[in-house]
């Protein structure tokens, strides 16, 4: 990844740390490493989720105007769609015991296009694949509409 790239994707996750902060969910969110973000993790209450677990943890990817891999021609489903940001990105929650599931918009051989919901409720267990939409137009909108569907799926869940 070039230099540029890389203070985007560290500019665009001091934002979205910044946003993730005041989330009543969220008790505390770092960065790493510090100079150079390249994923946030938070400490969340899952009791605000509805979850019964003690903790709970996200994880917060982002890669800004990613470049398509060797293999992009053979895949004609990875076309921006059911999104209008053009990066590749996670919001991931995991329960240490158990529940381990998130928003993802990046190449996976497992759905057509990128942005899905993924979840398994054990770690013995596969993943099972949702396409998704959404709408927000930039990474801390996003970030909001990405915090309510994973509340809206967690409470599904039960």
């Amino acid at each position: 990844m070039s230099g540029g790239a890389g203070r985007d994707r560290h500019r665009v996750l001091r934002q979205l740390r910044a946003e993730l902060s005041r989330h009543p969910a969220v008790r505390s969110v770092t960065g790493g490493p510090p100079t150079t973000y390249r994923a946030l993790r938070a400490r969340v209450a899952p009791e605000w989720f509805g979850r019964a677990a003690e903790v709970a943890s996200l994880r917060v990817t982002w890669t800004a105007d990613p470049s398509p891999g060797p293999a992009a021609g053979d895949r004609p489903s990875d076309v921006w769609r059911r999104t209008p940001i053009e990066a590749y990105y996670a919001l991931h929650y995991s329960e240490p015991a158990g529940l381990d599931c998130g928003i993802h918009c990046e190449p996976n051989p497992h759905v057509d296009g990128l942005l899905h919901y993924q979840v398994r409720a054990s770690p013995d267990d596969p993943y099972t694949y949702t396409p998704l939409t959404l709408e927000a137009r930039s990474a801390s909108g996003l970030l909001w509409e990405m915090m309510d569907v994973l509340a809206d799926r967690l409470d599904e869940a039960g």
